[in-house]
């Protein structure tokens, strides 16, 4: 998974933000301040009876500036204390029970792919990246060898993928996952009684069609179903759910 330099949704990032609010607020106020000093001051008095009228009128300028500041003060406190970032992803969703990961021999038209017809895909894929977690192939309801693989890691299994989850948030793991494949019109879904977030695209077309890629990430499990018989987001979905519930059963 392709990891970004910065979260934007993180708190992290929201913290920097509120600062760099109030320090843009500081300098503000600064320039403001030094920008009014002779205008502040008024004109120096001819004579002594115009001193009185001078004070009066550096007073009242004064006062002026310090209306004005006090009223950008507000502002920037404002503006640094709307800044909120969403916690990471393992503090965002609540702590996975026990649970046993294991693929579904069957989901709706889909059968799991087991022994040498799973033999024969395996090695297909060997030269590309390894993926992460484990990984599942199936046959789906067209004539295809391969209708969809479904691919789920856990943070048990991955000390990598246990501190991606404390590092980043629901938001910046999804967007890094289709920023990898590169899918487009990214839409996101319910994500079923397990929690967390759940999102599909379609990836780039292949000789039979479009692919469309499926995400789902929670606080212990980072998991993506690949379609390559779906032709719409919502339907994909919809699977993609059964396939979660299914082969991930919680106590």
């Amino acid at each position: 998974m392709i990891t970004l330099s910065i979260d934007p949704t993180s708190q992290s990032f929201a913290a920097g933000q509120a600062i760099g609010a109030l320090l843009v607020t500081a300098v503000a106020m600064t320039v403001i301040w030094f920008a009014t000093r002779a205008w502040r001051r008024g004109p120096v008095p001819a004579r002594a009876v115009d001193a009185e009228r001078a004070v009066s009128t550096a007073v009242r300028r004064h006062n002026i500036i310090v209306g004005v500041l006090l009223v950008v003060a507000a502002a920037g406190l404002v503006r640094a204390c709307t800044y909120e970032g969403d916690p990471p992803t393992a503090e965002a969703t609540p702590a996975v029970p026990e649970r046993v990961i294991d693929a579904a021999p069957s989901v709706g038209a889909y059968r799991l792919l087991t022994g040498e017809e799973a033999a024969e895909f395996e090695q297909l894929g060997a030269g590309k990246n390894k993926p992460s977690g484990k990984r599942w192939f199936y046959d789906g309801p067209d004539e295809r060898p391969v209708g969809a693989v479904l691919q789920i890691n856990a943070a048990e299994w991955d000390a990598e993928l246990a501190a991606e989850k404390h590092r980043d948030t629901m938001s910046q793991e999804m967007r890094n996952f289709f920023g990898g494949a590169r899918a487009t019109e990214v839409t996101a879904f319910e994500a079923g009684p397990w929690g967390g977030q759940l999102s599909c695209g379609h990836m780039a077309p292949t000789g039979g069609g479009q692919p469309i890629i499926c995400a789902w990430t929670d606080a212990g499990t980072s998991g993506s179903v690949m379609f390559l018989e779906e032709e719409s987001l919502p339907k994909a979905a919809e699977v993609t759910l059964q396939f979660r519930t299914l082969s991930e059963k919680r106590t």
